[in-house]
């Protein structure tokens, strides 16, 4: 059974949009990028640290500390393919840019009441997005924004356009509360595709950073506290653990809970998450559930790392991303 069969993505006659059960445009703006965040379950909003952030929290972007260069591939649904390139690099606060471009695969053609031509056309989302985010406050209270610049194509002439804008906000009380860090995003704000609204929403989340989890010894950080963005970056710390927890909640969908876990030992990383759809995740299966594995190293004045994450989506099959990033 497709995408479509399953009301995720559908086709409206020619000229028309894509939209999913919601009935909104361009869903592919909110397809999940970057294999970390998705093997936590998609609970990033708080964790945001990478040049992904522009897609999860643009305050997120404050916290990267290096100019950073990043790639990811989806494997997603169907014949889906997602390819996500992204770039940060720190001024004055910290820029970033990315493209991600969404390869929907072949549709059927139907006409204006809604039979098949016996055509068919290709289909593709493309998405830019420009980003800012800012610390102030001591490194407690970091801001961002991002414009995204949507495009939806559907073959021949049939090509629709739009403009959004993300919004977030992260605080993190690391004199307070050491480890703790709680962020909240407004998403996809912006004008309509053919009187359907984007997929509009609003994200809220926290994640709490535990160090030295199962290893004990001498370390730099003495109060043995750290935010998620340190401890991916740091290849000198024995272990430690964040967990991560985010509510979506839609203007137009169902509200859906995320929950994500992330261990380092040292260079390494295991993932585990769960994403919850109300009323219930109808998909069968273990639809819900992610894994991710994570390694990270340095070499020749570069750190480098590579992000693994699998999800199962019950009848529809199964996704799997890939994420390479190096910064310096």
């Amino acid at each position: 059974m497709g995408l479509a069969g399953l009301g995720i993505l559908s086709a409206l006659p020619a000229g028309a949009i894509t939209f999913d059960e919601a009935g909104v445009a361009a869903p592919f703006a909110s397809i999940a990028v970057g294999a970390r965040a998705a093997g936590m379950g998609e609970a990033f909003t708080a964790v945001a640290d990478d040049s992904t952030a522009l897609f999860w929290n643009p305050a997120g972007l404050a916290r990267i500390p290096d100019v950073e260069v990043q790639f990811s591939h989806n494997q997603w649904l169907d014949e889906f393919k997602q390819e996500y390139f992204g770039v940060s690099f720190p001024m004055m606060g910290t820029f970033g840019a990315a493209y991600s471009v969404i390869d929907m695969g072949e549709f059927d053609e139907l006409d204006k009441d809604g039979a098949g031509t016996g055509s068919t056309f290709t289909a593709n989302g493309q998405v830019l997005l420009l980003g800012y985010g800012k610390g102030v406050l001591n490194d407690s209270l970091f801001g961002g924004a991002s414009l995204k610049l949507i495009k939806e194509d559907l073959g021949g002439d049939v090509a629709e356009k739009a403009m959004s804008i993300d919004a977030g906000a992260l605080i993190v009380p690391w004199q307070a509360v050491p480890g703790l860090s709680i962020g909240a995003c407004v998403q996809n704000f912006g004008n309509q595709i053919k009187g359907f609204d984007l997929p509009e929403g609003i994200r809220l989340g926290g994640a709490y950073t535990i160090d030295r989890v199962l290893l004990q010894g001498d370390y730099k950080d003495d109060d043995g506290s750290r935010t998620p963005a340190q401890v991916s970056r740091d290849l000198e710390s024995p272990d430690a653990l964040t967990l991560a927890l985010d509510l979506v909640l839609p203007m137009k969908g169902r509200t859906e809970v995320k929950l994500g876990a992330e261990y380092w030992f040292r260079i390494a990383a295991v993932r585990l998450g769960y994403r919850y759809r109300f009323p219930s995740n109808e998909l069968g299966g273990l639809s819900g559930l992610t894994l991710g594995l994570g390694l990270k190293g340095r070499g020749f004045q570069f750190d480098y790392g590579f992000d693994y994450a699998y999800a199962p989506y019950g009848d529809l099959g199964n996704a799997s991303r890939f994420t390479l990033s190096v910064s310096f």
